[in-house]
């Protein structure tokens, strides 16, 4: 069994499970994480998971908004380990290069005012997120894509090829 987790409150999980894939958005609570991967696994001998790895601050968020990104991606990490299920972190551009192609953007000159660079970088990934999300569901059209499960798709089916 294969699972693949994009941390967050925006995230999803997905799984391919003796030929099925499936996904969910992320649980709200760490009880609910815990139960949802709990189900996701149950009668299953083993399964190894693939979670993006991600940084615990991103520029514009608060102070306290990192740390309860970095306390979730804890939770996630701990309800792995409890129901004893290997995994290993991919960055997202490893996986996202594989799946949609390495991005051709031009450089954004550094005398950019901050409002512009950010508008602009919002909307390269506005752009990134709805080609995983056409892609995932071209691959899985039997499955529900959303934009909050779409890159966990991505990462299932990276780890589903890396596994062959």
């Amino acid at each position: 069994m294969l699972i693949a987790i994009d941390p967050g409150q925006s995230g999803g999980i997905a799984w391919k499970r003796n030929g099925t894939v499936e996904c969910i958005e992320m649980p709200d609570t760490p009880l609910d994480v815990l139960k949802a991967i709990q189900a996701i696994t149950l009668g299953i001998g083993s399964a190894s998971c693939l979670i993006e790895q991600v940084g615990g601050y991103m520029p514009g968020n608060s102070g306290p908004a990192a740390v309860k990104f970095a306390r979730h991606c804890g939770h996630l990490d701990m309800a792995l380990l409890a129901l004893g299920i290997s995994h290993s972190s991919i960055l997202p551009a490893k996986w996202e290069h594989w799946f949609i192609g390495k991005p051709s953007y031009p450089k954004i000159p550094k005398e950019t005012p901050a409002a512009e660079r950010r508008r602009l970088l919002a909307e390269r990934k506005r752009e990134r997120k709805t080609k995983i999300k056409a892609k995932a569901q071209a691959l899985f059209p039997g499955v529900k894509v959303t934009l909050k499960t779409a890159d966990a798709l991505g990462m299932l089916a990276y780890a589903m090829e890396v596994s062959k």
